[in-house]
């Protein structure tokens, strides 16, 4: 930015100095037409500042004109010429005309002559002209229609017709040997084994299984997403660089993991924590024990275990009792024959002493 001072005088001191006195900075621009004449560091009214940067560049600007080398002779030829302005519309010549018009990269060209130049023969003939891209409207027998995708066909674009084609026909024949599974998350492979585990404990009444064969099988029959689930957490252990016996113990492990993720998705899955609450009573686990293990998802409480037990003997009594009167007869008929077995037994021994 030019400088301000009231100390300092014009460099251009006449009577028609007036205003504050300026002066010129290296990044004041300066029009070219004044380049001569005002230099970085001179000092100069506002008068003179005006008429030498203001309307010089002011001037300059609208007075600009088209750099074209036929110009002149383009607009004599115009039919339009009285009818245009004398402000000129320009713009910065295209890159595929400079080589050809034989101008700097900042020139600038008005639109009458850029598209002359697209029809002057003289330009047509020589090595440096290329013409412009068209921007036609495609022709619908220029689309290709492959699927849900279309595609625009042009030859002057890095490809043409005939190789888009190709690769397409080679892209789909290659897709027809590609098979996507749709892979099961392992959420919801979860969620599917406690499906089918609450489905065992609640509906069909049945106990735990321990044994990872049945274990796997009874997963993979009920569901066929569930194929190799237990063989992914098996191969997680890192079998082969482990022991048989260890490998074994493992798969055991493994079944007792299913069963805890399993009651984590499901609080009602509990067969399994009740059997090792059951386990930790009989075993005489303090009460505290086994309530911390319940804390922390390993076992049921203290509390469910007495109450699981008592239902448990009552049922038994119960089962016992149904038995008895369903069978009385033949009860009564094997006492007899016990009482019958008894009599013989005393009468031998009576006769040998």
């Amino acid at each position: 930015m030019e400088t301000e001072t009231l100390l300092n005088s014009c460099d251009f001191y006449s009577t028609d100095c007036k205003g504050r006195i300026r002066t010129i900075a290296k990044n004041t621009d300066i029009p070219a037409t004044m380049k001569e004449i005002v230099l970085v560091d001179m000092k100069l009214c506002q008068t003179h500042y005006n008429r030498y940067i203001n309307n010089e560049t002011h001037n300059f600007k609208y007075n600009k004109t088209c750099s074209h080398p036929k110009y002149d002779l383009y607009k004599a030829q115009s039919k339009s010429t009285n009818k245009q302005s004398k402000k000129l519309n320009l713009e910065k010549v295209l890159k595929r005309l400079i080589e050809v018009l034989k101008l700097d990269k900042f020139a600038e060209i008005c639109s009458m002559c850029r598209k002359k130049t697209d029809k002057d023969p003289e330009y047509l003939q020589t090595e440096e002209y290329k013409a412009p891209i068209s921007k036609k409207k495609q022709n619908d027998d220029n689309i290709l229609q492959v699927g849900n995708y279309s595609y625009i066909l042009r030859n002057d674009v890095f490809y043409n017709g005939e190789e888009l084609k190709q690769l397409e026909l080679d892209f789909q024949e290659i897709l027809e040997h590609i098979t996507i599974s749709n892979e099961v998350s392992l959420s919801d492979k979860i969620i599917k084994m406690s499906n089918i585990l609450y489905n065992n404990q609640h509906k069909l009444n049945q106990k735990p299984i321990y044994d990872l064969t049945a274990f796997k099988v009874i997963l993979e029959v009920a569901d066929e997403n569930l194929i190799g689930f237990f063989d992914e957490l098996y191969i997680g252990t890192n079998p082969h660089t482990k022991s048989n016996k260890t490998n074994e113990n493992n798969k055991k492990k493994l079944v007792s993991l299913c069963y805890f993720l399993a009651s984590i998705n499901n609080k009602y899955i509990n067969s399994f924590k009740a059997d090792i609450g059951s386990y930790l009573q009989t075993s005489d686990a303090s009460s505290s024990s086994i309530d911390t293990l319940a804390n922390i998802g390993f076992s049921i409480t203290r509390k469910t275990v007495s109450r699981q037990k008592t239902l448990i003997s009552e049922s038994h009594q119960d089962t016992v009792n149904n038995y008895c009167l369903q069978n009385i007869e033949n009860m009564f008929i094997l006492n007899i024959l016990i009482l019958m077995i008894i009599i013989i037994f005393i009468e031998e021994i009576n006769q040998l002493y």
